[in-house]
């Protein structure tokens, strides 16, 4: 009896390349299917984000019309409401009325983007693309007009904000003080974490101005504080004098150094003081700057060499009084100006009263609210923060930003002489005037 072979074996060792091969395939196409599904999500979530953005810039922009109702309102004498009028049509009153009491339906309601007597409604955004709708609107935006600070920012085009200075609640006479804050964390993310000073020089052992000839810009810069002020009654002849320890006009160069020890005293190439963490300038800096025969010298702030907070250098400016009697809260203004015109800087002024001179309300350790006395004065009506959250679908985008309430670009003069050119081929641009006396019976200039 013969023996059959057996020949269903043949052939397995194809059988597992083949299923081996098919695996690795569908491996490779779920891997390509799932990058492409990933990056078409990410592209659809950065539109919806993006949109979002926009719907929330829209709200900043109806908030900008929205304050311009309210400003005519306020100029045409409707200051304060308490309630709102029975009239279908929006008045003034209630504008003011909607202002001094902010909530998310605020600027729908100036606008008559909604009902008056409404609430809760989102503002819809026309779109331009129909197929592609994003289901644009505004959800909420607030606008607060009463703001502990000024924020701004300085940049090579626009070097320098003359802030007029409006308090709530204290008069322009209670405030001793200003604190400035510059070159904050955004700044820091922009030109990097480590600091470059260019102001002490080690073979003189001195704090000088960075030289504007130098190809290493200083970080964090120099500022120029200027301060313009004057009493009840004044002559324009008081802003050119400084009597006793009074002026109506002062500036100081605040220049960071990372020198602690140069900081700490005056010297005969810098002024300044430095006290722990806080960095004064006394009062009697800002009169002798405006002293004809005074050299207005660099005042020496101490920074650290990295970013510790959400600026990088501070001082607190002791202010002295004006010529002839109590500080006119009309005529009380501040200059901040960046003299190199780089890097750019955001800055932060605080009005420091001569006692406790508002209330605000901190979180106590057992959770619950507490009101405590600060000695930092409110601003009013100076700049409007507003706080706007825009939606596309179901994403969500928040955006804060500060409007300027007046026109803080107001042509004041920087320099008294301006240099053109570098180098050995600077040119000083100067206008001079020639006036002619006539003298009987000689005629000439």
């Amino acid at each position: 009896m013969k023996k059959r072979k057996l020949s269903f074996k043949k052939g397995a060792a194809s059988f597992y390349i083949v299923a081996f091969s098919t695996l690795i395939l569908v491996i490779i196409a779920t891997s390509f299917a799932a990058i492409i599904i990933a990056e078409i999500t990410r592209t659809i979530n950065d539109d919806l984000s993006q949109s979002a953005y926009d719907s929330a810039l829209a709200g900043v922009e109806d908030s900008k019309v929205a304050f311009y109702n309210y400003q005519n309102c306020t100029s045409n004498g409707q200051v304060y409401a308490d309630e709102l009028t029975l009239d279908p049509e929006i008045t003034c009153q209630d504008i003011v009325y909607w202002i001094n009491h902010p909530d998310c339906d605020m600027v729908s309601h100036i606008l008559g983007r909604i009902g008056k007597f409404e609430a809760g409604s989102e503002v819809t955004i026309q779109e331009t693309n129909v197929a592609n709708n994003m289901m644009q609107a505004y959800t909420c935006v607030k606008m607060d007009t009463v703001l502990d600070d000024y924020r701004a920012t300085l940049t090579g085009t626009n070097t320098m904000r003359l802030v007029g200075v409006r308090l709530d609640d204290v008069t322009a006479d209670e405030i001793k003080a200003v604190k400035i804050s510059w070159y904050s964390d955004i700044n820091s993310e922009t030109y990097g974490d480590k600091f470059s000073f260019t102001n002490f020089k080690a073979e003189t052992s001195s704090v000088v101005f960075p030289s504007l000839v130098s190809q290493k810009t200083a970080i964090p810069p120099t500022l120029s504080f200027q301060l313009i002020q004057t009493s009840e009654q004044f002559n324009f002849s008081d802003f050119t004098v400084s009597v006793n320890d009074t002026t109506d006009r002062g500036t100081v160069f605040l220049v960071p150094t990372n020198n602690s020890t140069k900081a700490a005293a005056n010297g005969t190439t810098y002024n300044g003081t430095y006290n722990g963490t806080e960095n004064v300038i006394p009062a009697s800096t800002l009169v002798k700057s405006n002293d004809k025969i005074s050299k207005n010298l660099p005042n020496v702030v101490y920074c650290a060499d990295e970013m510790n907070g959400p600026y990088a250098c501070s001082a607190t400016i002791m202010l002295p009084k004006p010529v002839g009697g109590k500080r006119n809260d009309d005529t009380f203004m501040i200059a901040v100006s960046l003299p190199y015109g780089r890097p750019n800087t955001d800055f932060e002024l605080e009005f420091i009263c001569d006692n406790m001179c508002n209330e605000k309300v901190v979180m106590a350790d057992d959770g619950t609210e507490e009101i405590v006395g600060t000695d930092r004065a409110t601003l009013k009506n100076v700049q409007v923060s507003v706080d706007s959250t825009g939606r596309a679908n179901d994403l969500y985008r928040r955006v804060e930003t500060r409007l300027e309430s007046t026109d803080t670009y107001f042509p004041y003069p920087l320099y008294a002489i301006q240099l053109l050119g570098d180098g050995g081929g600077t040119l000083l641009k100067k206008n001079l005037s020639v006036v002619c006396e006539w003298n009987f019976p000689a005629r000439g200039c």
